[in-house]
């Protein structure tokens, strides 16, 4: 396979952020403390586009696992709701979502900001309107 293409391999042209011949692809940030959902939504809604963030290093399926995971359940839930939030972010057109193998079941999983011509408030609202569990009717039946 001569011609073989690397599936890490991905242009700028591809994600829609247009084709700078010769410039740099930003870092990955890497944020100091585990993210949660509220500081993901922040950074999608004011990050520039072909920004990205790693928002989980490991395996991501295992790590959210009841059963498979060696996590605590709180910090599962918190994983959980961080990969819901990007997948939710991704499905409104926000971000691309990648994720690039380090070694045996080790994966980072990465959120590139795609562009578009909404503002961080909108962004905000649409993140919330999108996977947030609606209230339960009052029935009067208690």
């Amino acid at each position: 396979m001569l011609n073989a293409k690397t599936i890490v391999d991905t242009t700028r042209s591809d994600l829609g952020l247009g084709v700078n011949a010769g410039a740099a692809t930003p870092p990955v940030y890497v944020p100091t403390e585990k993210l949660t959902e509220a500081a993901a939504c922040d950074w999608i809604a004011n990050a520039l586009a072909g920004q990205s963030i790693q928002y989980h290093e490991g395996f991501l399926m295992m790590d959210r696992s009841d059963t498979g995971s060696g996590l605590p359940a709180k910090e599962r839930n918190r994983l959980h709701s961080v990969a819901r939030r990007m997948w939710i972010a991704c499905e409104l057109g926000l971000v691309h979502l990648f994720s690039r193998k380090i070694g045996a079941c080790h994966y980072q999983y990465v959120a590139v900001r795609s562009a578009n011509t909404l503002t961080p408030p909108e962004i905000r609202t649409r993140l919330r309107q999108v996977g947030t569990p609606s209230p339960v009717p009052a029935t009067g039946i208690h």
